[in-house]
């Protein structure tokens, strides 16, 4: 294990100071791009990229974490193989001058390039450490944010890495990573290869034991936001021509091999009061999601959804947000109008309801998060919509300006919950967080969001529901609340 790491850090060190990648134009491995185009094709902005020193951005990434991660002013954030430094700084942004960013590099050399390149650009909320992923060199409960950028695959002890993330991140923080795995296993004599460990390759793990890997260590909500293949074509590509010569491969088992290769974007949470006081609402829904559509049928109608879908005039062919999709009550009816839906749940047992039921809709894309850290780019959707969901959050401000934020300019968000009551039974039997809601309060948390025309109104329904001992049946006003970004 130890020789594995010392091999990395010499390549990586070498790197550092001759200021190559191993996919760049010298020594390169993914054929004849700069670092810059390299990294646009992965996602980072012109923006983002002509902010920080040209030796920052050493073209070693497979994806953006920092443009996943949905950074918020104040935060810490916790870079894992930071390099250069490019992710920090672009992350330090972000968070400004009240936030902090934290870079660990096993190499020194690379070490003592971002920490130049910090004074260039007087980076003064940025620092770098020199320590391995393994054993971070950070107190318990430091960050509210970990990113990593194609390096953990690089780890002999990936197990470790997730666990020593789930130590420095604070309860409710979050883990955004970009990485390699594989959906195939490799051919032995390319596994058991020095040189296709370095280059990201042999040391990776399948994409199933990577998300497991990081269950195990504790984290919930695992999934992945995004995935690339790393198909390789064209006769005269470098890195082509490296691996057939060094492994002898036909042109038909680097294909297959490529083709095996994926860089996914994975999300994952350190869910807050640990001790087992918080996901009650996720267990709760966790257990009755094979049983919801019935429920679901007894507590409110369809006409719930259709108020939603006419207050914000959706039109077919355009992108919808379903937050706290359940089994996809409204992401049932968007299909059913000609729109692309994703469709956002805490509960993975949900989800896989949803998926039984509209799996074949290849518009249709489920992802596991919760309201107050939605796993969905900003100003990427055109509607969203939260029906009978706001009262289970845990801030309904703050899920309201998550669902602003992932809004286009001229999104609209359509929210349907209860009216404020005093039904204690559904606190105590169905998890609510909250006992409905003043509609005033609503309409301030939409305007504090940043959103216009708004409108709180009646939805012309009630919620019905009835306590487990037959002893007490609640009838509730449902309003629907409106506003466009």
């Amino acid at each position: 294990m130890e020789d594995i790491r010392e091999v990395v850090r010499d390549k990586y060190g070498e790197i550092a100071k001759n200021r190559t990648s191993c996919c760049g134009p010298a020594a390169s491995c993914c054929g004849s791009k700069g670092t810059d185009d390299i990294s646009r094709d992965i996602g980072y902005s012109d923006e983002e990229l002509s902010a920080v020193p040209d030796d920052a951005n050493l073209g070693l990434g497979c994806g953006n974490p920092t443009a996943i991660a949905m950074l918020r002013a104040g935060e810490v954030v916790l870079d894992l193989g930071s390099g250069g430094g490019l992710d920090c700084f672009i992350a330090a942004k972000k968070v400004g001058d009240a936030g902090r960013v934290i870079g660990v590099d096993m190499t020194p050399d690379m070490v003592s390039l971002a920490r130049k390149n910090a004074v260039k650009v007087n980076a003064g909320n940025v620092e770098f450490r020199l320590g391995e992923i393994e054993n971070l060199p950070v107190a318990d409960k430091t960050a509210d944010v970990i990113i990593s950028n194609c390096v953990i695959n690089l780890s002999p002890d990936k197990k470790r890495v997730f666990e020593e993330s789930y130590r420095a991140l604070k309860p409710g923080g979050r883990m955004m990573i970009s990485d390699i795995v594989l959906l195939r296993p490799l051919p032995e004599k390319i596994r058991e290869s020095i040189e296709a460990y370095v280059g990201c390759v042999s040391g990776a793990l399948l994409k199933e034991d990577y998300l497991n890997t990081i269950t195990s260590a504790g984290f919930e909500n695992v999934s992945v936001t995004g995935e690339q293949t790393f198909a390789i074509s064209g006769s005269d590509d470098p890195y082509l021509k490296s691996l057939t010569e060094q492994f002898s491969l036909s042109p038909e088992q680097l294909k297959d091999v490529s083709s095996s290769i994926v860089s996914v974007s994975v999300n994952a949470e350190k869910m807050p009061n640990q001790k087992g006081e918080t996901t009650g609402s996720k267990a709760y829904f966790d257990d009755v999601a094979d049983q919801w559509d019935t429920m679901r049928k007894n507590f409110f109608s369809e006409n719930v959804r259709e108020t939603a879908f006419n207050t914000v005039n959706i039109q077919s062919g355009k992108l919808a947000a379903d937050i706290g999709a359940g089994t996809g009550f409204v992401t049932e009816g968007l299909i059913r109008k000609g729109l692309k839906v994703i469709a956002v749940d805490q509960s993975r047992e949900m989800l896989d309801e949803m998926r039984r039921k509209f799996g074949d809709h290849d518009n249709t894309d489920f992802r596991q998060g919760t309201a107050e850290r939605l796993p969905v780019e900003d100003g990427s959707v055109d509607y969203a919509f939260a029906n009978m969901y706001l009262h289970h959050v845990e801030s309904p401000p703050e899920a309201i300006k998550e669902m602003t934020r992932i809004l286009k300019p001229g999104g609209k968000l359509a929210i349907t919950d209860m009216d404020e009551h005093n039904f204690e039974f559904l606190r105590l039997e169905h998890h609510d967080r909250w006992m409905g809601f003043k509609r005033e309060d609503v309409e301030k948390w939409f305007r504090e969001a940043g959103l216009r025309d708004v409108a709180v109104d009646c939805a012309e329904e009630n919620c019905c529901a009835a306590s487990d001992c037959g002893c007490e049946e609640a009838s509730i006003s449902i309003f629907v609340a409106s506003g466009q970004k």
